[in-house]
């Protein structure tokens, strides 16, 4: 399942990967800029990043559906207030709750990234499904990642743990003499290639994570064909009514019987 994720995911981004670094790079600078002028209020810098993380998360899921993707959608969440106060109140509950989870001593941060998984699929409800309140969706998201945490899990740490593997090859090879200079080459490669598509290939993981679990929440539910009606027995045949045996033709009395001779 994870392996398959990524095929899709690596074939997606090599489709437009100039534009989604592109896009990706200015909410980062967006994200950043706004965390820098509203610092001293944090409530607004939040409320800002949860914007644009919300709409990046779309753009990701255009990306991987292969729609259309440009900088201006952005600023989707930004539209009106409708819409902006539905991402704040929906996002900003599923923040309280990871944070009130993380508070449990010992285990809290364990029950924090759980809850992470739980809520995944939070921004894609807020705006792909309007009908669902807004403090609804981190219930109908952890409803929907039942069974797919631990996949979920397991794609984003696969990543990390082939890079750290590939690096450590890289650096030992690096010390060779001679031919050192090479692998130290492709290593730093593979640095810069990692830090810049890292986050582009994870945001098209989750969406492929989202459109598998929608996708089978939409299939129609496997309803059995009702079993045929028992046939009712028949009632036993009825004997039949025992005929009555004709009387013979009685002889009028006025006529005698023909002789012969």
């Amino acid at each position: 399942m994870v392996m398959q994720i990524y095929k899709e995911a690596l074939a997606k981004l090599l489709e437009k990967p100039i534009r989604l670094w592109g896009i990706s790079l200015l909410y980062v600078l967006l994200a950043g800029l706004a965390q820098l002028l509203f610092g001293i209020i944090p409530g607004v810098a939040i409320g800002i990043c949860l914007l644009l993380e919300t709409s990046m998360t779309l753009i990701f899921l255009r990306g991987f559906r292969g729609e259309a993707i440009n900088t201006l959608q952005l600023f989707d969440c930004f539209r009106d207030w409708a819409t902006a106060k539905r991402v704040l109140c929906g996002m900003g509950w599923m923040l309280l709750w990871i944070f009130i989870w993380s508070l449990i001593p010992i285990v809290g941060p364990i029950f924090g990234a759980i809850r992470t998984y739980e809520y995944r699929l939070t921004p894609y409800i807020l705006m792909q499904e309007p009908e669902v309140k807004p403090t609804e969706a981190i219930k109908l998201s952890k409803e929907r990642t039942n069974g797919w945490k631990g996949k979920m899990f397991l794609a984003d740490i696969l990543i990390f743990v082939a890079f750290f593997l590939a690096v450590l090859v890289l650096a030992a090879f690096s010390s060779i003499r001679y031919i050192g200079w090479i692998f130290a080459l492709a290593l730093i490669v593979l640095y810069v290639v990692f830090c810049l598509f890292v986050t582009l290939f994870l945001g098209l993981v989750q969406s492929a994570f989202y459109e598998k679990i929608y996708g089978r929440e939409k299939e129609p539910a496997f309803i059995p064909a009702p079993a045929a009606p028992a046939e009712e027995p028949r009632p036993a045949d009825a004997p039949r009514p025992v005929e009555e045996p004709k009387p013979a033709e009685e002889i009028a009395p006025n006529e005698e019987p023909d002789q012969k001779g």
